[in-house]
């Protein structure tokens, strides 16, 4: 899945770099990490992710050699630097390329390259969602704001967002009146099973990279998922 992320503002500290220097943070959420529901949404899609660097997506304004850092699991926090721009898009290319284990294991957490950011709005989108991630990805697609769907409902602007976050789940009875605020048929809040097949590939595949990169058995490697 792509994931969102927040680009903070220029570190202007480090005169000797040929660009000031951002820090990327990465949140699966939509909102800084630690923000609550009045916190910055998330203004960066990373849609893709190998050893060489990543794609972005924003609306940002950002420049050619513009660099920013960007804490990955195994390898830590690296430099990365935008080499070319398509609208939207940047291209980055990453100072030092990073390992296949640090790739396997961005991969895991998410960065599964080749696959869009929103899912189509068909029956079946979403599968293997929670209902709180359902409910996010609906609204961001209806382009409905927290608030919006709060005054629809007649809810707190905090309730929705315990129920996008996973710390609190909307009663049964409710479900009709937010599949309606979001636009959709209540069908589209009923959970689906999670592909299973696509899950194992993966695992299999990231088991094998890490494995290659430490040089022992993929048999010995043992990989816990936390959902």
């Amino acid at each position: 899945m792509a994931i969102k992320a927040h680009l903070d503002q220029l570190d202007n500290s480090d005169s000797q770099r040929a660009a000031p220097r951002r820090a990327l943070r990465l949140e699966t959420s939509g909102f800084l990490a630690g923000a609550g529901p009045d916190g910055l949404e998330a203004n960066v899609t990373i849609h893709n992710i190998s050893a060489a660097g990543l794609l972005l997506e924003t609306d940002l304004a950002l420049r050619t050699g513009e660099e920013f850092a960007l804490d990955l699991p195994e390898a830590g926090v690296v430099t990365a630097v935008i080499v070319w721009r398509s609208e939207r898009l940047y291209g980055c290319a990453f100072e030092r390329a990073i390992s296949p284990a640090a790739l396997a294991a961005a991969q895991l957490q998410g960065f599964a390259p080749g696959v869009p950011s929103v899912a189509p709005a068909t029956p079946g989108a979403g599968a293997g969602e929670n209902l709180g991630a359902r409910i996010n990805r609906l609204r961001r697609e209806a382009g409905l704001t927290l608030a919006d769907v709060a005054s629809a409902l007649g809810v707190s602007k905090p309730t929705v967002w315990a129920w996008e976050k996973g710390k609190a789940r909307p009663l049964p009875e409710r479900i009709d009146a937010i599949a309606q605020a979001l636009g959709v048929a209540p069908d589209a809040l009923t959970p689906s099973a999670p592909p299973a097949r696509a899950i194992d590939a993966i695992i299999a595949d990231c088991r094998q990279r890490i494995a290659e990169a430490y040089g022992t058995d993929p048999q010995a490697v043992r990989i816990m998922v936390e959902l």
